[in-house]
């Protein structure tokens, strides 16, 4: 993984209120949907879910934000392509980022960047001379990731996450919802199709505890937090599954982050215990990404 030069280092402390009730896929007996639940029958929300739902939002949103022509290409043919290698052979992408393994600049690359971010992410030397397209292509993923936004906050091949989520387990009663099956190629009701799905109850608080890293304030990557917390600030997260039959759906209740700039805190102390430093509301935090 490549190491970066963070900025700041937060904590951040946020609780919702489920609007609906919610479905976490649990396992599944005859026409039952258990949702996920621990051996004391409180529920849990994993990390994983909670990272699947603040990604979602940033996916959309990064498309629309300011960002270097090398970012812009990682989110539009890398992170949000299905297929990259096909979308990358558009605008002879390849042929300008061979120039550059060669050690011939070709916009949009630079060829000395170029081999000294591959060299970092564990590139060889022999590797990056390679003529063979297939081996090419791969270094060019591996090189536009590096730069993508969306991936710098949530992890890809060549990154750790640099937001990272906690597990939230909660005390919550339980109810069953019926469903049925819908035969889709003609649109109606799939016999014996009967289902029940478990879901918690409406209206539980619902804590969530993230940590995370700040590269540079202002900065394409804390931008694109900072308009992700706006988002879930102003309409909320969607959580689980069955969301198109109206569950999953989180208002944010109150946060608060705590930050620690690290060169303010030459003696460590607050990046040993961040919650002693200072806390900011959800507005003042994302006014602070933004710069």
């Amino acid at each position: 993984m490549a190491e970066s030069v963070f900025e700041a280092k937060f904590v951040g402390k946020l609780v919702f209120k489920s609007e609906t009730p919610f479905h976490i896929g649990g396992t599944r007996e005859r026409n039952i949907l258990y949702t996920f639940r621990l051996s004391d029958n409180r529920l849990l929300i994993p990390a994983s879910t909670w990272k699947g739902a603040f990604r979602a939002i940033s996916e959309k949103i990064a498309p629309t934000l300011p960002m270097s022509d090398l970012e812009r290409l990682a989110v539009e043919r890398v992170s949000l392509s299905r297929n990259p290698r096909e979308s990358l052979k558009k605008d002879d992408l390849l042929s300008s980022f061979a120039d550059a393994l060669s050690g011939k600049s070709s916009p949009p690359f630079d060829a000395r960047n170029v081999k000294d971010v591959l060299l970092m992410l564990g590139y060889s030397e022999e590797e990056l001379k390679s003529d063979n397209p297939e081996d090419q292509m791969g270094a060019l993923i591996s090189y536009l990731a590096y730069y993508c936004p969306i991936g710098r906050i949530f992890g890809n091949q060549v990154r750790a996450a640099s937001l990272r989520f906690v597990d939230t387990q909660i005390p919550s009663s339980t109810q069953r919802r019926a469903g049925i099956g819908i035969e889709r190629s003609i649109g109606a009701v799939r016999e014996g199709a009967l289902y029940f799905v478990e879901t918690s109850s409406a209206g539980s608080s619902i804590p969530l505890l993230v940590v995370g890293e700040i590269e540079k304030r202002g900065g394409s990557t804390a931008r694109l937090l900072a308009s992700t917390l706006e988002v879930v600030e102003r309409i909320g997260l969607n959580v689980g599954g069955r969301k198109s039959a109206g569950l999953g759906l989180l208002l944010l209740d109150k946060a608060e982050f705590h930050v620690v700039e690290l060169r303010n805190d030459t003696n460590g102390l607050l990046l040993a215990n961040p919650f002693k430093a200072p806390s900011k509301n959800i507005e003042e935090f994302i006014k602070w990404l933004r710069g």
